[in-house]
């Protein structure tokens, strides 16, 4: 770290050169668990995962092999959508690998183990995005929604942000508490985003919906429309609890990460604004079942 703040990185590999499995178990010994690239370079690495991804599924493999790399290419995928000038196109992308990802959590429950191990080891947008996606599909698939059901619940959840981007950096990016002013500003993304892929015909009317209510609370006190439980729509309160999850489990730039159980603790006792429960108490229950199954 300079004295600036300006993070460093050591160049590894030039263009062209190969990363031996040998060199990988090096750097995993002496504690180097992330390699970097350059964002132009992003294209070239999300062709590479996807054929990484190819090699690993046929014959079906390991599971955490495959859910990690199903993770890394959504994610990239995910940041060259939020990137880009359009949407469209992306979006439709998307689809593909989420279909792909919902057939491996549906193959066993291996798979749902395997999520926390996975999911939890960084943060950024868009890796949030896609622990989101997992996790309320998984949910869905354990709650024996259908297969349309679990697919736009992944889909609201790997977009279910998108609308951050037209936020100003200085206040997602803040390292410390918003003031009022920030924080109304903020409470527009789910608003952003609906409006971002309202028309997107990759885009269901349910994960669209979604998208607007994903920060509701079942007393009626979220935003950005102040509905109450019974006027969301059914699959919000699922995208709602693992949304909140997820975001007390990983690491904030102003707090430290919460443990599964701590995280749960804190979404039981969560109060709206008007006295009741924040989230639905039904749903956390189901929740927790879940995560002890994972």
């Amino acid at each position: 770290m300079a004295g600036g703040g300006e993070v460093k990185f050591v160049p590894y590999l030039e263009e062209g050169e190969r990363l031996e499995p040998n060199w990988l178990r090096n750097l995993q010994r002496l504690g180097v668990h992330q390699l970097f690239f350059h964002n132009p370079d992003l294209e070239k690495v999300i062709a590479y995962l996807n054929n990484h991804l190819l090699k690993a599924s046929h014959p079906p493999g390991s599971p955490v092999k495959e859910l990690a790399i199903m993770r890394e290419h959504l994610a990239c995928s995910l940041q060259m959508a939020f990137t880009a000038p359009k949407l469209g196109q992306h979006v439709a992308l998307a689809k593909k690998p989420l279909a792909n990802l919902l057939k491996v959590l549906q193959r066993d429950r291996l798979s749902w183990k395997l999520l926390l191990e996975i999911l939890y080891r960084d943060y950024t947008l868009y890796y949030h995005s896609v622990n989101v996606a997992i996790l309320a599909m998984a949910m869905g698939a354990f709650l024996k929604r259908s297969q349309k059901e679990c697919l736009q619940l992944g889909l609201a959840g790997l977009f279910h942000d998108v609308g951050l981007t037209k936020i100003p950096e200085e206040i997602t990016d803040k390292g410390e508490p918003l003031t009022p002013e920030d924080w109304e500003m903020l409470k527009k993304h789910p608003c952003f985003g609906f409006r971002l892929l309202k028309g997107n015909a990759a885009v269901p009317i349910t994960s669209l919906k979604l998208i607007l209510e994903h920060h509701e609370n079942a007393d009626g006190s979220g935003y950005p429309q102040g509905l109450e439980l019974k006027r969301q729509h059914p699959l919000t309160r699922i995208l709602a609890v693992v949304e909140a999850y997820d975001g007390l489990t990983i690491y904030r730039p102003y707090r430290r990460k919460y443990s599964p159980f701590e995280a749960m603790k804190i979404l039981q006792a969560e109060r709206g604004g008007k006295g009741g429960n924040a989230y639905d108490p039904k749903t956390l229950l189901k929740f927790i079942e879940f995560l002890a199954i994972s």
